[in-house]
């Protein structure tokens, strides 16, 4: 039986094999609230159309996907001690880790979107806007 424990398992239902889970928590214990607030227009505008406005992989593209998008509300459900794993959440939203799905053609690599955008974002804006995104998503977590 593959084991899903994975936080990649839970943002693209596919694990890739081997793939050891290295990542931190976030510096406190819960999401940040303002942070969250402004995650969720992030998430909006860019996930939103795949993801689903409640995060859970129905959105309006996701039938037309060749990989479906995840439930991203159940990331901490599948990581193996049941909490929300931040930085490694940061890491695949801003294309370090790259998982199948998400950076690898299917799906844009945001830190990289956010970078190259009109208004010409400087690297703390990005890491700003990523991590606010990965506050929402730290959020809307279900047990």
């Amino acid at each position: 039986m593959m084991r899903r424990t994975l936080p990649v398992r839970a943002l693209i239902l596919a694990l890739l094999a081997g793939s050891p889970l290295v990542a931190a928590q976030s510096s406190s214990a819960t999401p940040d609230p303002g942070a969250a607030a402004s995650g969720r227009g992030t998430f909006r505008t860019y996930c939103a159309t795949c993801h689903g406005l409640e995060a859970r992989g129905d959105g309006q593209l996701a039938e037309h996907l060749k990989v479906k998008p995840a439930n991203l509300t159940e990331i901490a459900k599948r990581n193996e001690d049941g909490k929300f794993p931040f930085d490694f959440i940061v890491q695949i939203i801003d294309g370090r880790q790259k998982v199948k799905g998400h950076g690898g053609g299917e799906m844009p690599v945001w830190g990289d979107a956010f970078r190259v955008t009109e208004s010409g974002h400087t690297e703390e804006q990005v890491q700003a806007r990523i991590r606010n995104l990965a506050h929402f998503l730290w959020s809307i977590q279900r047990p």
